[in-house]
């Protein structure tokens, strides 16, 4: 650490990650305060939606978890190795690059009540749905995308499909060679991204305000209803919510390792035995649906939706909060990798495994100390906290796949440190970088919790205007809201894709 504070970039970096996680410490400190409140947590268990809300939000949580993972994992064991998996992690970015506001904008104006899928078959009637059901469902499609990509980026190709073949030549299954070699090669990236997603679906306010369950909502939503009232006993409701919500996380993650220790332990071993029934059916199916499920909800928004009518204040507003954090977080990334202290990054990812909810209450907290609060700064430097982690997830494992012996021979040759960085390490990275500036201005857009509090509700976007219809307005302007998320996070995917077959084209040579 003392190291890399000796460069005056060291330093510099390091007071620009601090501003931005900045609000873990107040985030922490309002939950502190009244967990040892006997008349708070009365209040809070006396509350007749707690047990309904917390019904809903275990629920919903544990679908959109075991549902993504297990989609994934059926995938991967049907596709994977060969150039059905290749084509798949092509295919990928149509889901991914759909923000979960749209995704689910689509689902409701297709499968909530009078919505077009009952409207077609008259005889079917939509089942009311109070436990978060379909939220469930929603997230766990939407996510299992995610987690497919994030197996793909940590899944050593090589080494284990030469181990997968022998595996299938000898007679062994594929769930077998999933049991086998990919799940202890990827456990520890696994855990963690499943631990993202555990802890997104337990506090993921927008979706669940367009998707429901509505009266009583789950846990986060309605944290976030008593937190934006002006009773200080609500309040103080909706904070202990927050710290309910950690403790379900931690809950989740230690069930999570405990599960994996008990699956590790009856995990069959090797005793000659082949099983070479596989669902390979359903994994190929599944990995033709997820795609095309990102298609469909295109679809749906298109047919739907009206043509603009001259209104783009929200997207202009969308557009230069996505670009510019996404610049900024790319910047401040690339400054944390090369001259950042290593030695404590763990911190770093907490906005990813800890509740919305509680950090942007901190944001808040530190905006309304600064008067800042209702600034357009201040909705920028809010963004950040959840742009850097999710642009750094994508960074950092091709940095540290950089190859060592070229830098080691610039070195050698007297090259500065900066010229290193400029000239080899940025070059290699060109690819993960524009892939992680679309995945930066993709969170960004999705965005609603702090674009709403932070901007004191001076800054419409694409997100908060759907979500504000979704709870009743007109469905060819809700369509035509979270059509225009869809475009333009799909126009800079696809910015992104061609630059870096552009790059790939002109770097060819040098291969």
């Amino acid at each position: 650490m003392a190291a890399s504070l000796r460069h005056p970039l060291g330093g510099l970096i390091l007071l620009v990650m601090a501003a931005i996680y900045l609000p873990l410490l107040p985030a922490g400190g309002l939950m502190l305060a009244p967990a040892f409140s006997p008349d708070g947590w009365q209040a809070l268990l006396a509350d007749p939606q707690v047990p309904q809300a917390l019904a809903a939000t275990l629920t919903s949580t544990l679908i959109a978890t075991l549902g993504s993972l297990f989609i994934a994992l059926v995938v991967v064991a049907a596709l994977w190795p060969g150039k059905a998996w290749q084509r798949l992690s092509m295919r990928l970015p149509c889901l991914l690059a759909i923000p979960h506001v749209a995704f689910a904008t689509s689902a409701l104006l297709l499968f909530a009540e009078g919505g077009e899928f009952y409207r077609l078959c008259t005889l079917c009637t939509p089942q009311l749905d109070r436990y978060g059901v379909g939220l469930g469902v929603t997230l766990a499609i939407k996510e299992s995308a995610f987690v497919l990509w994030a197996i793909y980026a940590v899944l050593p190709e090589e080494r284990l499909a030469q181990k997968m073949v022998v595996l299938r030549t000898m007679g062994y299954g594929r769930v077998q060679g999933l049991c086998w070699l990919v799940l202890p090669a990827i456990a520890p990236a696994l855990g963690g991204v499943m631990l993202a997603v555990a802890a997104w679906s337990l506090s993921v306010v927008d979706v669940a305000m367009i998707l429901g369950p509505g009266n009583p909502p789950t846990l986060a939503v309605l944290a976030w209803q008593w937190l934006t009232q002006g009773d200080a006993d609500q309040q103080t409701k909706g904070t202990l919510l927050c710290l309910l919500l950690l403790g379900l996380v931690l809950l989740f993650a230690a069930l999570g390792y405990v599960l994996w220790r008990g699956v590790k332990q009856t995990m069959p071993v090797e005793k000659g035995q082949r099983h070479p029934s596989a669902p390979s059916r359903t994994g190929a199916l599944l990995g033709w649906l997820l795609p095309l499920a990102g298609l469909l909800s295109a679809a749906v928004l298109v047919v739907l939706s009206r043509t603009p009518q001259g209104d783009f204040g929200p997207a202009t507003t969308s557009l230069s909060l996505g670009l510019l954090s996404s610049l900024i977080a790319l910047v401040a990334i690339l400054g944390w990798l090369e001259w950042g202290p290593q030695r404590y990054t763990s911190w770093v990812w907490l906005p990813l495994a800890l509740p919305a909810l509680p950090l942007v209450a901190g944001q808040y907290q530190l905006a309304l100390y600064l008067g800042v609060e209702g600034h357009y700064f201040a909705v920028l430097w809010g963004h950040l906290l959840w742009v850097l982690p999710w642009m750094l997830l994508v960074i950092q494992p091709a940095w540290r796949g950089i190859d060592s012996r070229q830098v080691l021979i610039a070195r050698t040759l007297g090259m500065p440190r900066w010229k290193r960085f400029w000239l080899i390490k940025c070059p290699l990275l060109i690819r993960p970088l524009l892939l992680a500036f679309a995945t930066g201005f993709s969170v960004s857009m999705a965005q609603y919790m702090p674009t709403l509090w932070l901007g004191a509700g001076r800054y419409a976007t694409l997100t908060t205007e759907a979500v504000a219809l979704s709870s009743g307005g007109s469905t060819p302007v809700l369509a035509e809201r979270a059509l225009g998320l869809l475009v333009l996070t799909a126009l800079i995917f696809a910015l992104a894709a061609a630059l870096s077959r552009l790059a790939g084209d002109y770097r060819k040579g040098l291969r």
